[in-house]
């Protein structure tokens, strides 16, 4: 089965058959899932570098990353050097990591409060809204050049800008400039979590996990709650059975909504009497765990007094880094006080991650069968998932919602 073809007809790649498409489009008891070399091949993660990430909105970094006026952080997302700036203005921005000039890489470390960027290579400078500066010598020995900002043909010379957005303290970039709106883009994920008051969330802590599989699969499991009464029987006695939910498709988004055991429970083994809930909240909301998929690779999990936003950022075909950035409400996210808490939140965050670490590792294991076809997929729990490879097929495709 051809899972990788040339579309003779656009000359553009395809990321998999017509075929394997008809397949992810049936109903979810009867679809099959992205082939196994959508996992294990390098080929593959090539071509959602260049076309799933490159066509959607992607996590970039938390604001919070640039706290004053001046700030300067290196990125990379999808394989592209890129740096956020907190310019004078108070606005965050995203450039390519690059001097328009000879191409020199321009930022390799974090800034602080620093007025302009200076080109290592030959002290070109621009401000932080991207405008040049300075060109020492442009014109000849001593001859400086501080305003004619020409690129000899008319072209205004400046660091490239790449389209972003700041949704409460998350930065995304669209890298081909070309996506909805970003409003468009992520509104199911804007309406799922309007009655909570993101803002008062303020970031404490971040943390890494290294996991041994394709990214795709690592995010499929973060958004499968049909695993957690196997793999996590702690977590399992957390949610109230009868409201238990799975990942639902709202577009190309996942979300998902349990009821927990108690207004500060987040796992058994803890009760955060001392740990501040969201002011305000619904009565449903105060006993209520929401989380989304933000298509493709970011997640976040909302409860009543902490929230995760979670980044699973490739490494190559087979494994992945899962960041989780760690919130809480107003100074609990720094109050000693609080210290004993936000570290149990951690630590069970921690425990839970490990057991997803083995089995992720044993789904990766798992994409090297020739006789696994992508799944005989469960009807009550796995229509997220199916739809999750049907938006990556899409995205790669130009189809859909991501056509152009």
């Amino acid at each position: 089965m051809t899972t990788i073809q040339s579309n003779g007809a656009s000359g553009a790649f395809a990321a998999v058959s017509d075929d394997i498409v008809e397949a992810m489009s049936r109903e979810t008891a009867f679809a099959r899932g992205l082939p196994n070399e959508a996992f294990t091949t390098q080929g593959f993660l090539d071509l959602e570098n260049k076309y799933v990430f490159s066509r959607a909105w992607v996590f970039a970094g938390p604001a919070s990353d640039l706290p004053d006026r001046g700030d300067v952080k290196p990125i990379e997302v999808a394989g592209r050097s890129l740096f956020m700036t907190r310019g004078r203005d108070d606005e965050i921005r995203v450039f390519q990591n690059v001097c328009p000039h000879r191409g020199v890489r321009l930022v390799i470390e974090d800034m602080h409060r620093t007025a302009v960027l200076t080109c290592p290579y030959h002290a070109w400078s621009y401000g932080l809204e991207g405008d040049l500066k300075a060109r020492p010598h442009y014109h000849g020995s001593d001859k400086h050049d501080q305003g004619d900002n020409n690129g000899g043909d008319g072209d205004r010379v400046c660091l490239f800008a790449v389209r972003s957005a700041t949704w409460h303290d998350w930065v995304f970039v669209n890298l081909d400039g070309k996506a909805p709106p970003f409003e468009d883009y992520m509104a199911p994920v804007i309406s799922a979590f309007e009655c909570w008051d993101l803002a008062n969330f303020r970031l404490a802590h971040h943390d890494a996990f290294e996991f041994g599989c394709n990214w795709k699969l690592a995010v499929e499991n973060f958004c499968d709650t049909y695993h957690v009464f196997k793999v996590h029987p702690a977590l399992h006695e957390v949610y109230l059975p009868e409201d238990r939910s799975t990942a639902h498709p709202d577009g190309i988004h996942m979300l998902i909504s349990n009821t927990l055991n108690g207004p500060y429970r987040l796992f058994s083994s803890a009760t955060f009497d001392d740990l501040p809930s969201q002011p305000g909240l619904a009565e449903d909301l105060a006993v209520a765990q929401h989380a989304a998929n933000l298509f493709p690779n970011a997640t976040m999990v909302v409860s009543p007094g902490n929230l995760q936003f979670v980044m699973f950022e490739p490494q190559g075909a087979d494994r992945c880094i899962m960041h989780m950035w760690f919130y809480f409400v107003g100074d609990a996210a720094a109050a000693p006080e609080h210290e004993a808490s936000r570290q149990t939140v951690y630590g069970d965050f921690a425990a839970i991650n490990a057991e997803d670490e083995d089995i992720c590792h044993r789904l990766q294991q798992g994409r090297g069968c020739d006789a696994y076809d992508g799944g005989r997929l469960a009807p009550f729990w796995d229509d997220g998932t199916v739809n999750f490879h049907r938006q990556i097929a899409a995205a790669i495709r130009g189809e859909g919602a991501f056509e152009r």
